[in-house]
């Protein structure tokens, strides 16, 4: 089914379900739902879930809704953003569910083209390619972008979602309803999609990695990536470590790419440690050392197999070690990183 297809059969087109888990982006929420509204793809159901935002993020939710009838907005107290997706996806009744994260933006066509390669393959899920933009300049990614598509069957696609090829979160993808039968988010503040899509490729059979990069990534400070909160960074961890946990029973072949997952968390645990309140620093102190014995033997595979630079590579070996030098000099790794490319983690 081609695009020409699609746009003369607008009434027997599948309805897609968008979902936009919504807390605290006001001066970043126009342009996001912008280009959602725009999409060349018109059979959409957009549903936009105010997470009890304590800004102006619920007043321009409503005001887009009473433009556009095929937005559906859900206020709620503030649960985080899993209950809020998880909200989003008890609503939604399209054949297709898409989610953009509200301080993001999608190309125009980035639903037509999604949906057309998915029909026109059969597949389960279509994945484009993500740009990310940080101060207005796009950061090239460590793994190359794909130029061609790629037809991937369940353990192809397990094994490129593993290894980070297919990006870990569900935004940059379109995928059947029913593969999210009985799925929830887990209560993390952070990788609370991680805890779910490794679910949802052990359901496909075939899966469309498509070369195109539509869905746009705009990191900003403040945000729940760049949050310096210990247990954000111990969700990040967790979830990983979930991951692990489920799959390396199923698919013993993968072990190496599930334990990088946690090494790279830990890592990142790691880095931020003295960024950490006090409080905070004590009350995960006890969790290192489970954290480095569990990495400890995985970090030359770790470091065999990453695409990382020598500081990210030194910030790796410092997992071995929970140790409040290794810490420190994690932290000080993190911030000559910083420094040299001029933004947050």
């Amino acid at each position: 089914m081609d695009r020409i297809t699609i746009q003369q059969n607008e009434r027997k087109a599948p309805l897609i379900s968008v979902i936009v888990p919504i807390y605290k982006v006001e001066l970043y929420l126009s342009k996001c739902l912008d280009s959602i509204v725009g999409q060349t793809y018109r059979n959409l159901e957009i549903i936009l879930v105010d997470d009890g935002s304590p800004d102006n993020c619920g007043a321009i939710c409503d005001m887009y809704a009473a433009r556009d009838n095929r937005i559906t907005v859900l206020h709620q107290e503030n649960r985080g953003v899993a209950a809020a997706r998880n909200a989003g996806l008890a609503a939604a009744s399209g054949e297709w569910i898409g989610w953009v994260d509200p301080d993001d933006i999608i190309e125009l066509d980035m639903y037509e083209y999604l949906l057309t390669c998915a029909l026109a393959h059969n597949a389960d899920i279509a994945v484009c390619g993500i740009r990310t933009m940080i101060n207005g300049q796009e950061v090239p990614r460590w793994i190359s972008a794909r130029k061609k598509m790629v037809l991937l069957d369940r353990e192809k696609a397990v094994e490129q979602y593993l290894s980070g090829e297919l990006h870990y979160g569900c935004v940059n993808k379109l995928s059947r309803r029913s593969l999210w039968e009985g799925l929830y988010f887990p209560g993390y503040q952070m990788a609370e999609d991680l805890s779910v899509m490794w679910r949802l490729f052990e359901r496909v059979e075939k899966v469309v990695h498509l070369g195109m990069k539509k869905y746009i990534r705009c990191r900003r400070d403040g945000s729940i990536t760049t949050s310096k909160k210990a247990k954000t960074r111990l969700d990040e961890y967790r979830a990983a470590k979930e991951c692990f946990d489920n799959m390396v029973s199923r698919w013993p072949q993968f072990e190496s790419l599930l334990a990088r997952r946690c090494v790279e968390s830990a890592s990142g645990l790691w880095c931020g440690y003295r960024r950490f309140s006090p409080e905070e620093r004590r009350g995960i102190r006890p969790q290192l050392r489970s954290i480095s014995d569990f990495c400890r033997p995985y970090i030359p595979n770790a470091l065999a197999h990453t695409g990382m630079g020598y500081t990210g590579r030194l910030a790796l070996r410092l997992v071995a070690w929970p140790n409040g030098w290794a810490l420190t000099l994690a932290g000080l790794v993190n911030w000559l990183y910083q420094r040299k490319h001029r933004w947050s983690l």
